[in-house]
């Protein structure tokens, strides 16, 4: 699991598998390869599986500016540098909104999206933005708001502790410049321009990227739209077989 350099700085990788048709998992807002842990343990062995931390997250050293863009060249980056064939991306939330950029910055390199848990068009509650830029108390407010929000009322509670607690440890300024880049994020009029194959999978109980927003980006993409019941923002943390099994069906759709 090292660090690999690419053109626009070094990132860290978690691997897993060595053949077949490459996916690439992006991690969400303030997340790290870590959410996708479970997941990647439950795909056969025999996929080539690559999650990523992206600047400034888990063991990836900062980069300068953030922006969905500036992500997106970042994972362009990190897959010249694996020499890697195109590839199934696969992202969550925020991670979603820079699969699409992927697919509009570098078609060649995009075999397929799993879009998981986002939307064409994201915004973020205000009271989120103004709690993470206040005071202590108030960004500790923000980041409880936020982690309630992340999973269903069926979620296990040693879930929610977790990311608590790994929330509250993170630099308030990198979860808030994550979250006003989510705020700004609007692809809907260039969804036309995408082409490959992909699926949009969404939790019934999502209430940061609802189900109504996941079918806008499906209608807008053209194609199916996935609903995991009883299952919030967070599926690969809360229902990782059943996400899994979603992103088999799409990576054989993509092997066709």
């Amino acid at each position: 699991m090292p660090l690999v350099n690419t053109t626009t700085g070094d990132l860290f990788v978690m691997r897993r598998g060595s053949s077949g048709l490459p996916l690439i998992f992006i991690h969400g807002a303030g997340g790290s390869s870590r959410h996708w842990g479970r997941l990647l343990t439950l795909l056969p062995s025999t996929i080539q599986m690559i999650a990523v931390d992206l600047p400034g997250h888990g063991r990836s050293p900062a980069s300068e500016s953030i922006s969905i863009a500036d992500y997106a060249l970042h994972v362009i980056s990190l897959h010249q540098a694996l020499g890697l064939p195109p590839a199934l991306v696969v992202g969550h939330s925020m991670g979603g909104a820079i699969a699409l950029q992927i697919a509009l910055t570098a078609p060649h390199i995009v075999a397929g999206l799993g879009l998981v848990s986002t939307a064409a068009r994201l915004r973020v509650a205000p009271a989120l933005l103004t709690g993470l830029a206040g005071d202590l108390a108030a960004r500790r407010e923000a980041i409880t708001t936020l982690v309630n929000w992340l999973f269903s009322p069926t979620a296990s509670p040693d879930l929610i502790t977790d990311a608590l607690a790994e929330y509250t440890a993170l630099d308030p300024a990198l979860l808030l410049a994550d979250l006003r880049a989510c705020d700004g994020f609007d692809l809907r009029s260039r969804l036309a321009e995408i082409r490959c194959p992909a699926l949009v999978i969404t939790g019934t109980d999502d209430r940061l990227t609802p189900p109504k927003l996941g079918a806008e980006l499906a209608a807008g993409l053209g194609v199916p739209h996935q609903l995991l019941t009883d299952v919030g923002h967070m599926p690969m943390l809360e229902a990782p077989d059943r996400l899994s099994d979603q992103l088999l069906h799409l990576l054989l759709a993509c092997n066709k």
